[in-house]
C-alpha cells in the first residue's frame, strides 16, 4: 500500500548551530563512550573463573564487539579482594595466578578491547550478614529474603550507601577498567522465583520513608501508599546512582557508568520471560524514550541470548535476539549481547544474528555515534508513577495501540514520556499525541497551551484534556465533559460514523467501545464523526433504529498559530483490541492532518509490515526499515522479505547521495529536483539508509 512517511524539514538537512550548541551541552562527561560501540557480556557462573580469556576475546572480536562486560565483583569478587565485606569467589584458587580480572584487563589491553566491570550489590552471603545484619533487606514481618543461599540487600542502608564505594574504589585502584555496569541495582520486592517478599521494611528504609513523605511503609502493591513507595524509592536509587557515577568519574575518568538516568551510558535490557505477554515492540520505545529525553547521553541495549531466566541454557529464537538489537541501534543506542559463562559453553544459536547487528554498527562508527532522534511526531507515553495501577493499565493500552497504528501507516515517531513534558521538550516536534495522557500537572498543561498558540499541534485522545487534576485543560476543544461513560455495556450497539454520508446504514462506521467521554465542544471547535447512538442488536429481527446522536466524537480547534484535535473516546486502545484498520485510519489521518501543512513529506510504498524510523548523525539522514513480517505469538521467527520498498525524500538537494549498509547492491537512487528516490529491492530483517550531501 501507499502512505505518507512525513517528517520534518530538520530531519532531512543539518543540524542548526544553535541545536548543536544545545547538544552538546547536553553531554555530561565526554569519553569512549560517545563514539558507537558494541558490547559483549560473558556472565559467568562462579565455577568459570578459570576461563581463557585469549579465546573469550578471539570471540569478541569476531562478534564485532569493541568491550568486553565481564563479572569482576558484588556477590563474588572475581578478584583477591581484601575487603572483609567482599566474598571472594573461592574456586579462584584453580586459577593460575587466582586473579581473572587482571588476566582480562591486560589481555583486551593488548587488543583494544575495553574492558568494562560487571557488578553485583544486590545480595550478598549470610556471612556478611552476621556482622551486618542491618544491611539486609526486611519484610514487613522483619524477615530475610534469601534465595540460593545469597541475602538481599537494601539501597538504603550502608552497603549500598557506603560498602558500595569502597569495593568500586578497590577495582579502581587495582585494575584500569574502561566502565562500570551494576546488575539489579534496585529495591528487590521480588525474588528470582517470582515470591513477592513486597517493600523493605529495615530500619534505614523506614526513617528515609517517614522523613521523606510523613507515612508509614506500605505492605505491598496493595497498600494505597505503594505508589508513593515507588516514588521515593525511584528517588533513592536515581540519588544512589548520581553519586557513584560522580564518585568514579572522580577517581577514574577513563572509566563509564552504565545504568540509569545519572549514569554516563543509559542502560536498558531486552529479554523475554515466561508468562509475561510480548510487547514487540518493548526495545524500540523505551530506546525511544532515552533519546528524546536526555539525548546527550549513549544508551546500551543488553540482549539476552537465553529464553528466560528459568532456563539459561536454552536459546532464544535467533530472529528474536536480533530484532532486539536491531530496534536498539534503529533509535540510536549500542548493541550489547548477553550470554551466560564463557564464550565457548553453553550453544547460542542466536550469536549469529547479533553479531550481524554489532558488525554493521562497529563498521559504520560515523553513522551510529550521536545517532538522535529526529521524528516530528510525540507519541506521548504514561507514567506509572502517577496513576494507580488500574488507570495507568488503561492509558499504557491506549499508547501501544497508538503505536502500532503509527509504525503500521508509516508515521514517523519519537516516544516522549509524560514526566518530561516541558515547552523545551515539546517545542521539538510539530504534533504531539497524548494518549489518554490524564496526570498532566498545572505546569505541563499550560506549556501545552502555550505550544499550541506557538504554532504546535496536539492530538489527543481518551481522557486527555478532559480528566485530570484541573478537570478540562484550557487547550482542550472540550469546554466541558458532560458524562464520562466507563461501562462498556453503556457503549454496546453504539458507534462512530467515519463519512458525510446522510443515512445511518450504509456509512463508514467503527464500533464505540472501551471508555468514550459525552462532551460539549467550544463554540469555535470543528466537530467531526457523529456519535451513532445505540439501538437494539438482537434478536436481528429488532436490530435496527439507529440514528445520529446529538454530538460528535472529535472535533478540532484553532488556538493561536496551532492547533488542537480531541477524539473523545480510547480510540487506541479500540484498534489494538479489534485491529480494525478503519479505527486506525480514523486516528492516523487526524494526525497527517496536522502534519500536512507544517513539514515536508517522505513518501513511503510499501506494506504495513515495515517500519520506518528516522535518525539523524554527523552522516547525515539515517533511515531504518525494520520487517515486522516475522512477529508471532511471543516472539519473532524468520522476516518474509519484503521486495520493492520506495521512499521519495524531498528536499534534500541536487547534490544529495544515498547508500544501504545492510545489502548495498538492493538500493537503486535516482534524482527528482530536489527530491531523492530510493528503491529498494527487498528488505530483510532490515535495511539502514544513509542520505547525506555530496
Amino acid at each position: 500500500m501507499t502512505s505518507e512517511l512525513l517528517s520534518a524539514r530538520r530531519a532531512v538537512g543539518a543540524r542548526e548551530p544553535s541545536e548543536q550548541s544545545d547538544h552538546r551541552q547536553e553531554i555530561e562527561r565526554a569519553g569512549w563512550w560517545n563514539r558507537a560501540f558494541g558490547v559483549f557480556q560473558t556472565n559467568l557462573r562462579e565455577i568459570d573463573v578459570t576461563l581463557d580469556v585469549e579465546a573469550t576475546l578471539d570471540d569478541i572480536e569476531s562478534h564485532g564487539a569493541t568491550a568486553w562486560l565481564l563479572n569482576v565483583g558484588g556477590i563474588l569478587a572475581h578478584y583477591p579482594t581484601d575487603l572483609d565485606f567482599h566474598t571472594r569467589n573461592p574456586h579462584l584458587t584453580t586459577r593460575p595466578g587466582g586473579d581473572l580480572v587482571r588476566d582480562a584487563v591486560d589481555a583486551a589491553r593488548r587488543r583494544g578491547i575495553r574492558l568494562l566491570a560487571r557488578m553485583d550489590f544486590s545480595k550478598v552471603t549470610p556471612e556478611v550478614i552476621q556482622a551486618h545484619p542491618e544491611w539486609a533487606y526486611r519484610s514487613s514481618s522483619g524477615d530475610l529474603q534469601v534465595y540460593e543461599g545469597l541475602v538481599s540487600v537494601c539501597p538504603s542502608a550502608e552497603y549500598y550507601q557506603r560498602g558500595m564505594f569502597e569495593i568500586v574504589d578497590e577495582v579502581i585502584s587495582r585494575y584500569q577498567v574502561d566502565g562500570f555496569f551494576f546488575n539489579w541495582f534496585g529495591f528487590n520486592e521480588v525474588d528470582y522465583a517470582g515470591t513477592r517478599h513486597g517493600v523493605c521494611h529495615c530500619a534505614a528504609c523506614r526513617s528515609a520513608f517517614l522523613e521523606a513523605t510523613g507515612s508509614a511503609l506500605p505492605v505491598d502493591a496493595s497498600d494505597p501508599n505503594h505508589r508513593l513507595w515507588k516514588q521515593f524509592a525511584q528517588q533513592t536509587i536515581d540519588s544512589l546512582t548520581a553519586r557513584i557515577s560522580a564518585h568514579i568519574a572522580e577517581r577514574r575518568p577513563e572509566a563509564a557508568l552504565v545504568l540509569g538516568r545519572s549514569a554516563d551510558i543509559l542502560f536498558h535490557e531486552a529479554n523475554n520471560a515466561i508468562g509475561r505477554p510480548l510487547w514487540p515492540h518493548a526495545t524500540n520505545e523505551q530506546v525511544s524514550a532515552s533519546r528524546v529525553t536526555q539525548p546527550g547521553k549513549p544508551a546500551l541495549v543488553n540482549a539476552v541470548a537465553f529464553f528466560d531466566m528459568p532456563y539459561r541454557m536454552a536459546d532464544e529464537q535467533p530472529e528474536m535476539l536480533g530484532q532486539y538489537l536491531i530496534q536498539a541501534i534503529a533509535r540510536g543506542a549500542n548493541p550489547s549481547t548477553y550470554i551466560m559463562g564463557p564464550t565457548r559453553g553453553i550453544r547460542y544459536d542466536g550469536l549469529e544474528a547479533a553479531a550481524a547487528v554489532t558488525r554493521l554498527v562497529t563498521a559504520n562508527l560515523e553513522v551510529y555515534s550521536g545517532l538522535s532522534a529526529c521524528s516530528p511526531i510525540a507519541l506521548v507515553r504514561p507514567d506509572g508513577l502517577r496513576a494507580g495501577a488500574a488507570r495507568h493499565a488503561e492509558s499504557r493500552a491506549e499508547f501501544t495501540g497508538w503505536f502500532v497504528a503509527l509504525q503500521e501507516t508509516h508515521l514517523p515517531f519519537d516516544v516522549l514520556p509524560a514526566d518530561a513534558i516541558s515547552r523545551e521538550m515539546l517545542d521539538r516536534f510539530t504534533v504531539v499525541v497524548l494518549p489518554d495522557i490524564v496526570t498532566l500537572s498545572a505546569e505541563q498543561d499550560a506549556a501545552i497551551q502555550a505550544y499550541i498558540e506557538a504554532g504546535g499541534h496536539v492530538v489527543a485522545s481518551g481522557g486527555a484534556g478532559l480528566e485530570g487534576v484541573g478537570g478540562v485543560a484550557a487547550w482542550s476543544a472540550a469546554s466541558r465533559v458532560t458524562r464520562d461513560e466507563t461501562a462498556d455495556a453503556e457503549l454496546l450497539s453504539s458507534y462512530i460514523k467515519l463519512d458525510d454520508a446522510e443515512r445511518v446504514e450504509g456509512s463508514a462506521l467503527i464500533p464505540r467501545y472501551g471508555r468514550a467521554y459525552s462532551v460539549r465542544w467550544r463554540s469555535d471547535a470543528e466537530g467531526r464523526h457523529p456519535v451513532i447512538e445505540r439501538a437494539p442488536f438482537g434478536p436481528p429481527e429488532k436490530a435496527y433504529g439507529h440514528v445520529p446522536g446529538t454530538t460528535t466524537a472529535t472535533a478540532t480547534r484553532t488556538a493561536g498559530l496551532g492547533s488542537v484535535t480531541q477524539l473523545a473516546w480510547t480510540v487506541g486502545a479500540n484498534y489494538g483490541a479489534f485491529g480494525l484498520t478503519r479505527i486506525r485510519d480514523a486516528a492516523t489521518s487526524r494526525v497527517r492532518e496536522a502534519m500536512r501543512a507544517a513539514v515536508a513529506v517522505v513518501k513511503v510504498d510499501g506494506p504495513e509490515q515495515i517500519e520506518v524510523i528516522l535518525g539523524r548523525s554527523a552522516a547525515g539522514l539515517v533511515i531504518h526499515l525494520i520487517n515486522h513480517s516475522g512477529q508471532r505469538r511471543n516472539g519473532h521467527g524468520p522476516a518474509v522479505p519484503i521486495r520493492d520498498v520506495r521512499l521519495r525524500v524531498p528536499g534534500v538537494g541536487a547534490d544529495a547521495v544515498a547508500e544501504a549498509l545492510v545489502v548495498p547492491a538492493a538500493l537503486t537512487v535516482a534524482k527528482d529536483g530536489d527530491d531523492l528516490i530510493l528503491s529498494v529491492a527487498e528488505v530483510g530483517a532490515f535495511e539502514a539508509l544513509v542520505v547525506r550531501r555530496e
